[in-house]
């Protein structure tokens, strides 16, 4: 169990190492969760996105295309360095800035962001914490867009091992974390049965 645990920390919570930044550099199993987050959100040039959780940086770059601002947040120092590391040009022009920092404390001011995404991570968050301080910094009918495994099936898409380790919750378990964190127009679909796509707006 104790070898797992820190295999799944190493890999998945707080990816660290050479084997996690070769599999973060690119995660393609991920990249339709990418394209269903991007659809949801429908950035333009005058939005900035906060998104948590950002690994590699490889949503970071797509959201990049659509001409918006993206802050990006991971708790890793490797994840920071390798989100860094691949999106030279956006970082150096301002577009792009990747901060280690943790869902639960976040480093920035009240009401900054229009639009954030968090993608694989919910599981492994002190949600309730989370969503408060996403709520804090989000402004004004800004639109917040997570992409979640559904607690059932879970072993679809994670093996058991690392199944029994994510905390999922049940849409009407999600809808009152949100509500409690003062979120409204809360909408919660499923996409291939396995996943949840959460939508919600910052009033």
């Amino acid at each position: 169990m104790a070898f797992t645990d820190a295999l799944v920390d190493r890999l998945l919570r707080r990816p660290r190492g050479a084997l996690a930044r070769w599999m973060w550099r690119d995660m393609k199993a991920h990249h339709g969760i990418f394209g269903d987050t991007l659809r949801a959100l429908t950035l333009t040039p005058d939005h900035h996105l906060l998104e948590i959780g950002c690994g590699g940086g490889t949503f970071a770059a797509r959201a990049l295309k659509t001409g918006c601002r993206v802050t990006a947040v991971d708790h890793s120092a490797d994840m920071v360095a390798l989100a860094t590391a691949g999106n030279p040009d956006a970082v150096a022009e301002g577009r792009l800035t990747v901060v280690e920092a943790a869902a639960e404390s976040l480093p920035f001011p009240n009401a900054l962001f229009t639009h954030a995404a968090m993608m694989n991570v919910v599981f492994f968050l002190d949600l309730p914490k989370s969503l408060v301080e996403l709520r804090r910094v989000l402004a004004p009918q800004a639109r917040a867009v997570l992409h979640t495994v559904a607690p059932e099936p879970p072993r679809a898409v994670a093996p058991g091992p690392v199944a029994r380790r994510m905390r999922l919750y049940a849409d009407d378990e999600l809808r009152t974390l949100l509500d409690d964190a003062g979120f409204t127009d809360i909408r919660i679909t499923r996409v291939d049965s396995a996943y949840q796509l959460v939508t919600a707006v910052a009033p």
